[in-house]
C-alpha cells in the first residue's frame, strides 16, 4: 500500500472514505501491513523518546522586551518554533497512544472479541425449529423420520429433532426408543439421552433412559460410539453388546445382549430379564398406563419371563404374584399389590 503513513494518519483524523478505511483495515491484517505498522509504531515511539522539553533546549533564549524590528522578528521566530515544537510533540504523543489503541483493537478483532467493522453484514442464523413426538403411558408408536430412519417410541417417552433433519440428524430422547437408522456417511446420526450421546452411521439399537440415574444401550446391528458426557469416556459397541452408563462412573462396561430380545417391546412383547421388583413395577406402570401401590414389603426376588402381545395386566400380575407370593387388586387405573401374608 502506497503512502501508508499518510493514510494511517488520515484514518485517525477521520478523513478517509469508508472504502479507504476498509482497505486499510484489510491491509493491516496482512503480513506486509503488520510489518509496516510495527515499523511506524517503532519510529513514532523512538521519536517521542528523543524529543526534549522546550525549556531544556540550549538554543532557546528569553524574549527581549525591546520593540525593535529584529527583536520582534526574533520573538516571532521563537514563538513559532515553540508553538511548532509543542504541536509536533502533542501530535506524536497522540500518534503514540493512538497506535497503542489500534494495536489493542486489532488484537481484540483477531480474538473475535469485536464484531466485523469491514462492512460485511453479519447474517443471523435462523432459529432452529424443533419437532416433538411423545407417547403417554400405555401407548407406543412408530415414527418415520425425514431421512427414512425409523423410531419405535415406547410408552411414556418423547423424541425431539430439528426441522432440517436431513442435514442435522440429531435426536433428543426422553424414555426408551428403538432406532433403525438409514445410513448416510456424510451426516452422522446422533442420539442424546440424559448424559449419554450415541453416534451412528447406519445401524439398529435400543436406548432406555426410563430409569433415573442410568442409560442402557443395546446394539442389534452395525456399530455405535457412546460418549459419557459427564466423564468424557467413550465406548464402541458391536452387535450383541450392550452397556449401562451411569453419569459419574468412569467405567463403561460391556455385556452381552440378545439382539432379538432388546427389540421385543416394540412388537408388543413384554419381557423381564432378571429384573428386581421395583423395576418391574415401573415397567408395568409405563406399559399399561396404570399406577401401582405396594402394601407391605417389596419382594426380594427377581423376575424373568416373556408375555406375548395383548396379554392383559391381570394375567401378568397373576403369574408374577404366584412367583413372588403376593395378591393384587385392580380398580380402573389403580393397582394395589399386597405382599402381607
Amino acid at each position: 500500500m502506497d503512502n501508508f503513513t499518510k493514510k494511517w494518519q488520515d484514518f485517525h483524523e477521520g478523513s478517509l472514505s469508508t472504502k479507504e478505511a476498509v482497505e486499510l483495515l484489510h491491509f493491516l491484517e496482512s503480513d506486509l501491513g503488520k510489518a509496516k505498522f510495527q515499523k511506524l509504531l517503532k519510529r513514532t515511539w523512538t521519536d517521542q523518546e528523543e524529543e526534549k522539553p522546550i525549556q531544556d533546549n540550549p538554543t532557546f533564549k528569553p524574549i527581549s522586551t525591546s520593540l525593535n524590528s529584529s527583536t520582534t522578528q526574533s520573538k516571532k521566530g521563537d514563538f513559532f518554533n515553540k508553538f511548532t515544537t509543542i504541536k509536533i510533540s502533542r501530535f506524536k504523543t497522540f500518534v503514540k497512544y493512538a497506535a497503542c489503541l489500534l494495536t489493542f483493537i486489532l488484537i481484540l478483532k483477531n480474538l473475535d472479541f469485536l464484531p466485523d467493522f469491514t462492512g460485511n453484514e453479519i447474517k443471523e442464523l435462523p432459529e432452529t425449529v424443533w419437532i416433538s413426538k411423545s407417547n403417554p403411558k400405555g401407548i407406543k408408536s412408530k415414527i418415520l423420520l425425514p431421512d427414512s430412519s425409523r423410531v419405535y417410541l415406547n410408552a411414556g417417552s418423547q423424541i425431539k429433532y430439528p426441522d432440517n433433519f436431513i442435514e442435522n440428524r440429531h435426536v433428543y430422547l426422553e424414555g426408551e426408543a428403538f432406532f433403525e437408522v438409514y445410513e448416510d456417511k456424510e451426516h452422522p446420526f446422533v442420539v442424546e439421552a440424559l448424559h449419554v450421546k450415541t453416534q451412528v452411521l447406519g445401524t439398529s439399537f435400543n436406548i432406555n433412559s426410563l430409569h433415573p440415574g442410568s442409560v442402557e444401550i443395546g446394539l442389534a446391528t452395525g456399530s455405535i460410539k457412546i460418549l459419557n458426557a459427564t466423564t468424557g469416556k467413550e465406548l464402541l459397541l458391536a452387535p450383541g453388546e450392550g452397556s449401562k452408563i451411569i453419569p459419574a462412573n468412569d467405567e463403561m462396561e460391556k455385556y452381552k445382549v440378545d439382539p432379538e430380545t432388546i427389540s421385543q417391546w416394540k412388537e408388543g412383547i413384554l419381557h423381564f430379564n432378571n429384573e428386581n421388583f421395583e423395576r418391574v413395577i415401573k415397567k408395568l406402570e409405563n406399559w399399561y398406563g396404570v399406577q401401582i401401590n405396594v402394601t407391605g414389603e417389596i419382594p426380594k426376588g427377581t423376575c424373568n419371563g416373556t408375555f406375548q402381545k395383548h396379554t392383559y395386566l391381570t394375567n401378568v400380575l397373576k403369574v408374577l404374584g404366584h412367583a413372588l407370593d403376593f395378591s393384587f387388586d385392580i380398580d380402573k387405573n389403580q393397582v394395589t399389590i399386597n405382599t402381607k401374608k
